[in-house]
């Protein structure tokens, strides 16, 4: 029992001292990554905004000749940094991932923050542990949990999500488990990051909602928003690795360094009709939970946003997808409170919450993490939404992951598959 005791000590302490210290910086990262967002954003917002996503394509593609870690989502490259490299993601990646993605979406290109923030808070860990004090102190098991901790703080940060973001960071890395041994240190500087963040940026929930009581009689409402945010976030995976597999093949011809641009190109047509659908698309989420609109404006919208992000993200512009998983959970809410909840705002806007829940979980696969980021984004009062739509999502979509598939030209791409085919459903 002492021996135990002991052990326990040594190790709280240890990874109190890392995850403090590496969530600091990762909620600096998060700073740094929306400040750099909302400069660029001035730019982009002064052209066309069918041009725009060109000028951020074209933005990437230079950087990609510096570090092709730029382009994508980022997320892949977090899980196979973790998994095939024990934590080992490069220390230059920090700042042309955060210059790729505030070019990306900074001039309106569809999608979010949460792959940038992986892979830069997992390559400010990286930084760490070059320190020969910190260097000597350190084991390679601790540098691999040392990065999920970097990548935890910057995730916790940006989304205002203590306990989530630490959850979030763990429990991508592998489908059929949640390691203890990764989450607990991923909290400690999960929570670190978000104090960092509230201490300079701001204190409030991601979105608000309107004064919601709960009701058990709203379950079923609940049941079916997340069933169907669950399917629709299917068809978005399968449009996003539709378009993810033909840049695999442009890429073999040569134009891979171009896709971007292309990205840029298809991205701004869409935004010729929708602009709607560009950027990260939290003002609009804010906007469902708040009010209703036309059910064939929302269905369109939600195509729209899909393709929006399969051409920015799919094409290897830099930018995450949690963002336009919450979009696309918050419209398919909307659409069926339509339907259902015509006169009454506040079964509307739970609805949108638990299908934002859902989508979150079919497209990562990571329930326990949807539903509890979810409930620190909004607020305690939409739980029993949120909890509901996470399982409802994950039931639907756990046979599919968005970050399955590792780019063919990528040159770590035969040791990820073999990885996947032990503990990811990999798709052929």
């Amino acid at each position: 029992m002492p021996k135990k005791i002991g052990f326990a000590r040594g190790y709280m302490a240890k990874w109190l001292f890392y995850a403090t210290l590496i969530g600091i910086g990762g909620g600096i990262s998060a700073l740094l990554l929306n400040t750099a967002i909302n400069w660029v954003s001035q730019w982009g917002n002064r052209v066309p905004l069918v041009i725009a996503p060109v000028i951020g394509g074209i933005l990437v593609s230079l950087l990609f000749k510096i570090d092709p870690n730029v382009s994508g989502s980022g997320t892949p490259k977090y899980i196979d940094g973790i998994n095939l490299f024990k934590g080992r993601i490069t220390k230059r990646t920090w700042l042309t991932k955060l210059l790729a993605s505030a070019s990306t979406i900074g001039f309106n290109g569809s999608g979010g923050v949460e792959g940038p923030m992986l892979l830069m808070g997992g390559s400010l860990a990286n930084w760490l542990t070059s320190i020969p004090f910190i260097n000597r102190r350190i084991n390679k098991e601790d540098r691999r949990i040392l990065t999920v901790c970097g990548a935890a703080g910057a995730i916790g940060a940006i989304f205002r999500s203590p306990l989530g973001g630490g959850i979030f960071a763990a429990e991508l890395l592998y489908k059929s488990s949640l390691h203890y041994s990764d989450m607990f240190p991923a909290i400690l500087s999960s929570t670190m990051g978000f104090v960092v963040y509230a201490t300079f940026g701001k204190t409030d929930p991601l979105f608000t909602i309107p004064a919601y009581l709960p009701n058990p009689a709203n379950v079923l409402y609940f049941i079916l928003a997340g069933v169907l945010a669950g399917y629709a976030a299917l068809l978005f995976m399968t449009i996003y690795h539709k378009v993810d597999k033909l840049g695999d093949r442009l890429s073999k011809k040569k134009f891979g360094g171009y896709l971007p641009v292309l990205g840029g190109i298809l991205t701004g047509i869409v935004l010729i009709y929708f602009p709607e659908a560009g950027g990260t698309g939290s003002s609009f989420i804010q906007q469902i939970i708040e009010s209703s609109f036309h059910t064939h404006f929302l269905i369109l919208l939600l195509l729209a946003k899909m393709l929006a992000t399969a051409f920015t993200v799919g094409f290897r512009g830099s930018a995450g997808l949690v963002i336009p998983a919450l979009f696309i959970g918050a419209v398919t809410g909307g659409i069926i409170g339509n339907f259902l909840a015509p006169t009454s705002v506040d079964l509307a806007s739970s609805m949108v919450i638990a299908g934002m829940a859902a989508s979150l979980s079919s497209i990562a696969n990571a329930p326990i993490a949807a539903a509890v980021m979810l409930i620190e984004m909004v607020g305690f009062q939409v739980g029993g939404a949120a909890v509901v739509g996470s399982v409802m999502g994950f039931i639907v979509g756990q046979k599919k992951m968005i970050y399955v598939d590792m780019h063919h030209d990528d040159p770590d791409f035969r040791s990820g598959k073999e990885f996947r085919k032990i503990d990811r459903y990999f798709e052929k």
